[in-house]
């Protein structure tokens, strides 16, 4: 029915799902150097971009090369004035593309997470999204950061499930651990590549992981991956887990 794939991209993210009749990106840093695995169509149906990091947006090479998209999805964020979390030039970066693809026919969305789970958020070509994160309490509070508003999109895949965290904060995934149940038991796509901040405890208990996918590249940031990180993870995954630095690009079937 399709294929997952988690890519190498370094220190960043991007993931591509593909069925017999659609592809959606999850994330899209680098995605021209994968361009294999998108469409001859050049039509998305679906990009999900977490947050407006750059190095989770790759929008600036789809649109130069002429893709569609039918829908973008994107962090609820709203910037603060001030905010060292992200930068203005990122941030006007991300909201000129966003603009640009909307004159095109994208349609935009920048949801919250889901008022209940009776039903997924999109349900469409044979795949099914959920938004679990984030609350619009945590990505709305004055303290606010972009990783307390980062999405995290649970894609049910024919009878596999991946949870996208993004670089979602512990705040943002201590909300899901407790007010959420089966929010992932399967894959984890691990948040903020394998950092400290992001590897919350209890939510990696709650997971019910088999396998845990960490986008990562040693040395960029000072314990990016974290040993304590890993550690959390390798003690809670029933399967593997495995970095794109050291395994490369994964890939599931489903």
């Amino acid at each position: 029915m399709g294929s997952l794939h988690c890519l190498n991209v370094g220190c960043a993210d991007a993931s591509v799902i593909r069925t017999d009749t659609a592809t959606f990106l999850v994330d899209c840093h680098d995605i021209d150097k994968h361009k294999h695995l998108l469409p001859s169509s050049k039509k998305l149906r679906g990009v999900f971009v977490t947050h407006q990091h750059r190095d989770h947006s790759g929008l600036d090479y789809l649109y130069r090369q002429g893709y569609s998209i039918d829908f973008l999805i994107y962090s609820p964020y709203e910037r603060r004035h001030g905010d060292s979390s992200v930068t203005l030039e990122e941030w006007n970066e991300f909201n000129d593309l966003k603009t640009k693809f909307e004159k095109k026919g994208t349609k935009l969305r920048a949801p919250y997470r889901q008022a209940t789970f009776d039903k997924p958020y999109w349900e469409t070509n044979g795949v099914k999204f959920e938004v679990i994160g984030p609350a619009k309490s945590v990505a709305t509070s004055i303290t606010r950061e972009i990783h307390d508003a980062s999405l995290v999109i649970k894609a049910i895949l024919g009878k596999r499930k991946c949870l996208f965290t993004g670089d979602a904060s512990d705040t943002n995934l201590e909300y899901i651990e407790q007010n959420t149940k089966n929010f992932c038991d399967d894959i984890l796509h691990a948040s903020h590549h394998g950092s400290l901040n992001g590897a919350h405890l209890g939510f990696i208990k709650k997971a019910n992981v088999s396998y845990t996918l960490i986008s990562t590249k040693s040395g960029v940031y000072g314990n990016v991956p974290h040993a304590s990180a890993l550690r959390r993870y390798k003690d809670n995954t029933k399967n593997d887990v495995r970095r794109t630095d050291v395994d490369g690009t994964w890939k599931w079937d489903f």
